[in-house]
This record gives C-alpha cells, sequence and structure tokens, in this order.
C-alpha cells in the first residue's frame, strides 16, 4: 500500500507544474504576445516617421534652392517684371553695339507641375490641386535688330548668361553678300516665380558673356563663314610658307598677320560631378561624368580634372583649386558652376 505522504507529494507536484504551465500560458497570452505584436508596430511606425524625416529633410533642401534660384528671376510684381524683362533685354543688345532694336512681350503663360502629365496618379485630389496651381508663371517675348558678326554674336551669348532668362529659338541672317551686317531675332522666356517672394528684388546685374563662350564666338567671327570670298581672290592666293620657329620676323612693310586666337579654356561646362564620397583607404574621392563623351572619372583628393585639382569634399559638394584659387561644385553641377 502507497505511502499517503509520498501520494501528496506527487498530487502536490502534478498541481505545481498544472499550475506552471497554466501561469506560463497565460502569461504568453496576456503579455509576451501582445508585446511582441507592440514591438513590431513600434519598430514599423519608427522606421516610417525615420523615413518621413529623410523626406522632410529633402524638402526643406529643395526649398532653399528654390528660394535662392527665385531670388535670380526679375522681381515679386508684375509690372515690375515686365519693366525689367524689357528694359534689360535692350540694354544687353544695345551696349554691343546692335541697332534698330525692337523688344516685344507676351502674356503670362502658366507652367504646369509636371506630375500633372503623369498616368495613375493616386489621390485625383492631388493631381487636381497641382492643375489649378501651376509652379509659376512664364513670360515670353522676342529682341530683334542689327549689327556686325560680332556684335549680334556677343548680344545672343549676353543674354544668354543671365540666370533670369532662356533663349528658346534664334535666326540669324546676312544683310549682304559681303556679310558685314545681320539680322538676329531671338525668342525668349522668364520666370515669374512670385509665390516665392515676399518682398521686391533689387534690379538683377547684367552679366558679361561665359569665358568659354568668348573664346568659341571670336573664332566663329574670325572664320565668318557667311561671308563669300571673290574667286580671283582665291585664284590668285599665294602659297603658304611655314617659317622656322626662330626665323626672324619680317617688319619689312606689308599687311601685318592678324593676332592669333588666344587658347581655348578648359571644357569646364562638359564635366558633371554625379557623386563624393570618403574611403576609409582612398580618403575623398569626387565622381565626374563628361556630358559630351559619356566618359567617367574617378579623382582622389590631390588628383585632378583638366586644370581642376580636388582638394576635400564632403556631403554634397566638392572643393577643387584652379589658378590657385578654390571654388565649391555641387553634386549635379559642372565645373563651369563652380562658386568661390
Amino acid at each position: 500500500m502507497a505511502d499517503p505522504k509520498h501520494v501528496r507529494m506527487g498530487i502536490t507536484g502534478v498541481v505545481s507544474a498544472a499550475a506552471l504551465v497554466g501561469l506560463y500560458f497565460t502569461y504568453d497570452a496576456m503579455y509576451a504576445r501582445p508585446m511582441g505584436s507592440a514591438r513590431a508596430r513600434l519598430m514599423t511606425a519608427q522606421a516610417a516617421v525615420d523615413e518621413l524625416n529623410d523626406k522632410l529633410r529633402d524638402e526643406r533642401g529643395i526649398r532653399k534652392e528654390i528660394k535662392e534660384a527665385s531670388k535670380k528671376t526679375l522681381g515679386y510684381k508684375q509690372d515690375q517684371v515686365e519693366h525689367r524683362f524689357s528694359a534689360g533685354l535692350r540694354k544687353l543688345a544695345e551696349r554691343n553695339g546692335m541697332t534698330r532694336v525692337v523688344v516685344t512681350q507676351k502674356d503670362f503663360e502658366k507652367a504646369p507641375n509636371p506630375l500633372t502629365r503623369s498616368v495613375g496618379m493616386r489621390p485625383d485630389s492631388v493631381k487636381k490641386a497641382l492643375v489649378k496651381a501651376p509652379d509659376f508663371w512664364i513670360l515670353k517675348g522676342s529682341v530683334r535688330g542689327t549689327g556686325n558678326f560680332d556684335q549680334v554674336l556677343k548680344a545672343m551669348a549676353e543674354i544668354d548668361a543671365q540666370p533670369w532668362v532662356r533663349i528658346e529659338s534664334f535666326q540669324l541672317h546676312p544683310l549682304s553678300k559681303e556679310a558685314d551686317q545681320f539680322s538676329l531675332d531671338l525668342e525668349v522666356a522668364a520666370p515669374w516665380v512670385r509665390d516665392w517672394l515676399n518682398e521686391e528684388l533689387p534690379d538683377q546685374e547684367l552679366l558679361e558673356e561665359r569665358p568659354q563662350v568668348g573664346w568659341q564666338r571670336r573664332a566663329i567671327v574670325a572664320r565668318n563663314a557667311f561671308r563669300d570670298a571673290p574667286p580671283e581672290v582665291m585664284a590668285s592666293a599665294p602659297p603658304i610658307v611655314v617659317k622656322p620657329v626662330d626665323a626672324p620676323a619680317n617688319n619689312g612693310g606689308g599687311t601685318a598677320p592678324p593676332a592669333p586666337l588666344p587658347p581655348p579654356p578648359p571644357p569646364w561646362s562638359e564635366w558633371l560631378l554625379t557623386g563624393v564620397v570618403i574611403g576609409r583607404t582612398t580618403g575623398v574621392q569626387a565622381f565626374l561624368s563628361n556630358t559630351r563623351t559619356s566618359q567617367t572619372m574617378t579623382v582622389l583628393k590631390g588628383g585632378r580634372v583638366e586644370d581642376a585639382i580636388l582638394v576635400d569634399g564632403q556631403g554634397e559638394s566638392a572643393t577643387f583649386e584652379i589658378g590657385g584659387q578654390r571654388f565649391t561644385v555641387k553634386i549635379n553641377q559642372t565645373l563651369a558652376d563652380r562658386k568661390p
């Protein structure tokens, strides 16, 4: 016969084990699983918050860039924009020697958001709101006038250099067989971003032509492909004599040879900065792409592209040294867009 004491101890053990199992399932159902689910939702929410914060940081950066770009436009008030548009274009043409200058302008046009042309955009209310509110307005017009080859090309180059206007098309016609006078007809457009401004802007400084464009213009003017050379001149043209480098110059009179064209500047506008990284072993690296040839290049600190030496880089920009001066170039900008 079993000892009653041992029976009672066995029953007590079974009851304790059952109680522990019950407590475990109660803990799992009432605390562990809900807490695990809550932690998973918290991590998902935190990831969504981090993604939203990243987008908000991008938005702040984009808003800052748009604000800075808005300061390069013609102004806040419509009548002031129209006046500066006509006066600025006329002054650029006339200061380069053009005559019979006529500047015209049309009514402002809406520039819709590119997202309004997307297919399947959701929700529809966002697309409808974008359709009602244009990104900005565009003032279009034209510049017409006459001048010699150098005058019309330089006027066109200086108009193209202004940040507040864009050349959309041009027509250039010689007015004689000698091609000593030309008519120029430019179609231009200027943005009006009133919503990004809260006060009137000062008059924009009228910039000179870009250095690399100046060299190209002088080369085109020197050749003047519009000029027809008389046949007899071509037939009687003397042969070209190449003199040794150390040959003395001929100072015995006659027509002096034309001054040689200056060497072309490096093609800064062709080199686009596409990225900047800092490696543990390599240090600062700048990635560039040539927009004309599609050539890519990785430049380490101290290396160079053309005459530009990479000095430093971080975040979204790189620092280059050109001609003893240092310049900053941002990602997606060319070396021609560099700033001191």
